[in-house]
């Protein structure tokens, strides 16, 4: 902590799904390893060990399998749910039946915004109905959202939105999002934009962290897309750039099939998910050595109300 820094909040925000392939599209047969065996059994765990709260982002093809909901519910520990959209698995619109093998093409803010919002709410309700409370924080599919998502998630009650990658602009066929201009820290978006600081509003936007290089797109603060080193020089970054604020967040993502071998293009055996998780786990632990507070978005959100 230097400067005027106060208190630095790391939260982890991971975008929870059924298992994938190689090629990224869902797994065929479909199945949810990482909800009924990575959570309780390794990610939670390691979460634990060193104090952390993660927040698991649950999709559509997961509160509809009965066996994850029920995982789910009887998970131990601290960690918060919320909501992660792939617009084409949901009314109206609903693209697919099966999603057994397919993708997920479209970004949601591809949609007009009244179709969007009906999806956001249709999710928001069957989270409801899973889990009797509503979820407040969330994360679009590959990170496609805009300005009248945060409308839609505002008229919802939302508080967090973590969509926003800085130094990355998102295309998909029918739609393109550009967060290159995106502020790197926590902010309130003005109308009409999600990357532009203005007025509190009621959603927080919650970047994911990066940090930018020279002529190449940014690291990410992420388990396997970079090492110990490199996801430490990141929040050394993040700490000396931001050292006049009172406040620093840190924001890690990953997905949760990630720590199932071969459920993605990365860790392709046990060995390999050891290697993630222990270098997550020295990373979080590294943090709280330096005094750094661990939390859910949610939480995160409560801070920003407090000051």
């Amino acid at each position: 902590m230097t400067d005027r820094t106060e208190d630095v909040f790391l939260t982890i925000s991971i975008d929870t799904e059924c298992d994938h392939d190689l090629a990224w599209a869902r797994s065929k047969p479909l199945t949810f390893h990482s909800i009924t065996h990575g959570l309780p059994n390794v990610l939670q765990p390691a979460f634990s060990s060193c104090g952390a709260v993660p927040t698991y982002l649950l999709t559509v093809e997961v509160m509809e399998d009965a066996e994850s909901v029920e995982a789910l519910r009887a998970l131990q520990g601290q960690y918060e749910y919320g909501t992660h959209l792939h617009a084409a698995f949901i009314e109206p619109q609903k693209k697919f039946i099966d999603y057994a093998g397919v993708d997920s093409p479209d970004f949601q803010c591809s949609y007009p915004p009244n179709i969007e919002y009906q999806k956001l709410s249709n999710l928001s309700a069957l989270f409801e109905q899973r889990f009797h409370y509503k979820a407040t924080s969330f994360r679009a599919g590959r990170y496609g959202a805009s300005e009248h998502s945060i409308d839609a998630l505002e008229r919802l009650g939302y508080l967090v939105d973590t969509s926003v990658t800085p130094h990355i602009a998102w295309e998909e066929p029918n739609a393109r999002v550009d967060f290159r201009g995106a502020p790197e820290q926590p902010f309130f978006c003005s109308p009409g934009t999600i990357i532009q600081p203005g007025q509190e509003r009621p959603i927080l936007e919650v970047p994911v962290t990066m940090k930018p290089r020279w002529l190449r797109g940014p690291r990410w603060f992420r388990p396997w897309f970079s090492s110990v080193d490199q996801m430490k020089s990141i929040i050394n970054y993040q700490l000396r750039k931001n050292r006049s604020q009172r406040v620093v967040v840190l924001n890690m993502m990953f997905h949760s099939m990630e720590i199932i071998p071969k459920a993605t293009p990365y860790p392709q055996s046990d060995q390999d998910v050891m290697r993630f998780v222990d270098d997550m786990v020295e990373v979080l632990d590294w943090c709280s050595g330096l005094g750094v507070k661990f939390c859910g978005l949610s939480e995160l959100r409560k801070q920003f109300g407090e000051r």
